[in-house]
């Protein structure tokens, strides 16, 4: 069963032809095209050219293989995954349509980042083997044991009978918890007032983010190292701040006023003996505080003084650390070229190593944009795009770009590969517009679009 894609200005359509010797006209089709089926993909029947085609919609949504290639798959999204299984089944039955006839695979189960449910794809024509079961094994997080225990439990069920793999969808969702994936390693996130553009302005903008920043805890693929995406350089000059330095300079101020007390506490005790008259004894006494006031004082303040001439040589030390060290050449040891002699200088096949040439492969570079300090790295691929900060790498925060945006594969040859999914607005490579799920090779100086962020491939 080969699905295509379509997008008009609207909507986007999930493409699948009919058998040529389906009867069209039948139940199933009927009741498929004239009822908005809770969980079910919406579909419509066209005939064009004397062939006839299933179109799904598939507006605003993105496909388990587009949402987790190359990440984890949280355990508590594995139940609700299950739990929404398990109510479209019971839904299709009081449609009296055959729930053998749901397509479970990752291309055609689709997730709804509008309203956070799943929809599955209804094929009237044969039945499919229930492949996702065995993606949800392989890709499961497996720090959830309990989760890991299902996904194994059903890839088991799933390749004995349909029976066996209904009944061991509707045990592991019952009673499990269905925690939203934002809440699974990250904070909610804040609503954000900003409006999408074209169909994505009457869904809900609550996976907005104000920086371009990647958030890695949303990450779910275990030791993968995140790109770096650097706005501005506030982040730069945050990691450079040594906490320490703040505290060195409170003691310095603690210490500068402790000594404004001595000081002033000696100069108390010897007007204390101009001022008031005190007897001889109370005179010496004034006299020896005020000797010992200054003694702590004049510690204190040489204390002060190496302290902070020692946190001056350190950082100097840092500083040459720091700095490439350079070794100064005996220009005795030269040799002299023009002399007649220079074959003396030659090196032996065994002294002198090959020069290695470094594969374009290993020379990927970044995507510049338009404004300066904005880039993605792509030295970590794949790396998804978008402004759902669940389900993506690189945070966009622009109103043309959709959730889930596009995808960047590592190529051949030293290129990249972009793929877009599915976007509202569109990737485009030069100027020219990718079809939705379409790869196409980009080359270095290559413009690059998101929507209307731009940039250049280098």
């Amino acid at each position: 069963m080969k699905a295509t894609y379509y997008k008009d200005t609207m909507h986007s359509y999930m493409i699948i032809p009919c058998p040529s010797e389906a009867e069209t006209t039948g139940y199933q089709y009927r009741m498929l095209e004239m009822n908005r089926i809770e969980g079910i993909l919406p579909c419509g029947l066209r005939h064009i050219d004397g062939e006839s085609f299933l179109y799904y919609e598939t507006t605003g949504r993105q496909s388990l293989n587009s949402l987790y290639e190359g990440r984890k798959i949280p355990g508590a999204e594995l139940f609700r995954l299950l739990k929404a299984l398990a109510e479209v089944s019971g839904t299709l039955s009081g449609y009296l349509l055959d729930e053998q006839h749901l397509v479970l695979t990752g291309d055609q189960i689709f997730y709804d980042l509008s309203n956070g449910k799943y929809c599955f794809t209804y094929y009237p024509g044969e039945v499919v083997s229930p492949e996702v079961f065995r993606l949800l094994a392989d890709g499961i997080d497996g720090t959830d044991k309990r989760a890991a225990a299902a996904a194994y439990r059903l890839c088991a069920a799933a390749e004995r009978d349909r029976q066996a793999l209904r009944e061991a969808v509707r045990e592991e969702a019952a009673d499990k918890d269905t925690a939203k994936p934002w809440e699974i390693g990250t904070e909610e996130p804040v609503e954000n007032n900003v409006a999408e553009t074209e169909y994505e302005d009457t869904a809900r903008s609550d996976m907005y983010t104000a920086n371009i920043e990647i958030k890695k805890g949303s990450r779910f693929a275990a030791g993968r190292k995140a790109p770096e995406v650097r706005a501005d350089r506030n982040s730069e000059t945050a990691e450079n701040s040594d906490p320490s330095q703040g505290s060195g300079k409170k003691q310095i101020v603690l210490r500068l006023l402790l000594i404004v007390f001595l000081l002033a506490g000696a100069g108390g005790l010897f007007a204390v003996q101009l001022l008031v008259y005190i007897s001889q004894r109370e005179r010496r006494l004034c006299i020896a505080g005020s000797i010992l006031l200054l003694i702590s004082s004049c510690l204190i303040i040489a204390e002060t003084v190496l302290r902070v001439r020692e946190s001056r040589r350190k950082k100097r030390e840092e500083e040459r650390s720091r700095r490439p060290s350079y070794m100064e050449s005996d220009e005795k040891d030269l040799p002299v070229f023009g002399t007649g002699k220079a074959e003396e200088y030659r090196l032996n096949d065994d002294e002198a190593g090959n020069t290695v040439r470094f594969s374009e492969q290993e020379m990927i570079g970044r995507l510049y944009g338009r404004d300066r300090g904005s880039r993605i790295d792509l030295r970590t691929l794949p790396v998804t795009v978008g402004k759902a900060q669940a389900y993506v790498d690189v945070v966009l925060p622009d109103p043309s770009v959709s959730r889930v945006h596009a995808r960047i594969y590592k190529g051949e040859e030293g290129c990249i590969e972009i793929r877009d999914l599915d976007s509202t607005n569109g990737t485009f490579i030069n100027g020219t517009r990718l079809e939705p799920n379409e790869k196409r090779r980009v080359h270095r100086g290559d413009e690059v679009r998101f929507g209307n962020m731009e940039y250049e491939y280098r």
